[in-house]
């Protein structure tokens, strides 16, 4: 009897060693919980710009391997424009991107990105937003607590109206939408008269006449088929523009170094991708805009001089502002622009 109670005693403990072994192994093999980052971006699904956003996200998410994953969140599903940098700040959110401009009225560094007759060309525009991306991400690292990812160009900020505008004294009491403070700024210097509102409203102000005009980048002019509400189009490379995208610090430096890389590589990768496409994208909006019914005017270099002349003191008031930020903002600009002269 004695000898059968210890052989009981002894096949428990077998049993329930084997049961835990069996736990944990099961607990070891378990998948471990991916990461999830959201990207957010204000512009709608399909547009040219969440489409760059899309190919980090594809980019990124193949090379973390399952460990971590970007959702993209577009359409301002998740952050407004006006919250983009402070939600990426304090960590709401942690990768957005935004039209760097937009912000030159809380730190005059992000007006760089909307410098006008800065770049002559998209060409010389792309080129200025790979020089200055890293300087972009130390100051917004030391400020706004986020690392810049990548950004690039949108295409510039060129007159769309309801009537032609071609030499100074067609800009002389104009109403025209002002997306960024840059543009209220180079509207007022050229005699018009801005009236600030969100880029996605431009249809309903045209069409309700509260403006003359716009000041939209030639993708923006198709993509909300501005062409039902205005015929001309002023096309001289005006008021350059860029998007940039941002991750939370905090965030990034407690990602595993080997998740770092893949996001800093999928950002650089995405970069060439997006300024590539809009070179591209440029040359094919001219005649898309005429298809449409649009009267597309090509500003003239010496009309386009005189336009930059007029808009210089301010455009030496934000240069002043920017301490030795401009600096670099300068030299990235002449570099850019011997390279790619203005036609």
């Amino acid at each position: 009897m004695k000898k059968i109670f210890i052989l009981f005693i002894l096949a428990a403990i077998i049993l329930m060693s084997i049961g835990s072994f069996v736990s944990c192994a099961a607990k070891e093999a378990a998948p471990a919980k991916v990461v999830t980052l959201r990207l957010s971006g204000p512009w709608p699904p399909g547009d040219p710009v969440t489409d760059q956003l899309q190919g980090l996200v594809d980019k990124f998410n193949k090379q973390a391997a399952g460990k971590y994953q970007i959702a993209l969140h577009p359409g301002s599903e998740l952050v407004k424009i006006p919250e983009s940098v402070d939600a990426v700040r304090t960590g709401a959110i942690e990768i957005c991107g935004w039209p760097i401009g937009v912000f030159g009225s809380i730190d005059p560094r992000f007006a760089a990105a909307e410098l006008p007759f800065a770049a002559n060309n998209v060409e010389a525009d792309a080129a200025m937003a790979v020089t200055l991306l890293p300087k972009y991400s130390a100051f917004m690292e030391e400020k706004f607590n986020c690392k810049a990812v990548f950004s690039f160009t949108c295409l510039a900020l060129d007159v769309l109206s309801t009537k032609p505008v071609k030499t100074v004294a067609d800009w002389k009491g104009l109403l025209v939408q002002a997306v960024s403070p840059q543009a209220s700024k180079f509207i007022e210097s050229l005699g018009g008269a801005p009236v600030p509102m969100d880029f996605p409203e431009a249809y309903q102000a045209l069409q309700k006449k509260v403006v003359d005009a716009t000041m939209q980048s030639s993708s923006m002019m198709i993509m909300f088929k501005l062409n039902e509400v205005a015929k001309y189009v002023t096309r001289g490379y005006l008021v350059p523009a860029s998007i940039i995208i941002a991750i939370n610090l905090d965030t990034y430096k407690a990602m595993p170094k080997d998740i770092q890389n893949a996001l800093v590589d999928a950002g650089k990768q995405q970069q060439k991708e997006a300024n590539d496409f809009f070179i591209k994208v440029a040359q094919e909006n001219t005649t898309t805009l005429t298809k449409m019914g649009i009267d597309v005017y090509s500003l003239p270099k010496a009309e386009r001089d005189k336009w930059q002349a007029m808009v210089q003191p301010y455009t030496d008031s934000l240069i002043s502002a920017m301490g030795d930020f401009g600096k670099d903002v300068l030299k990235a600009s002449d570099d850019a622009n011997k390279k790619y002269p203005y036609k």
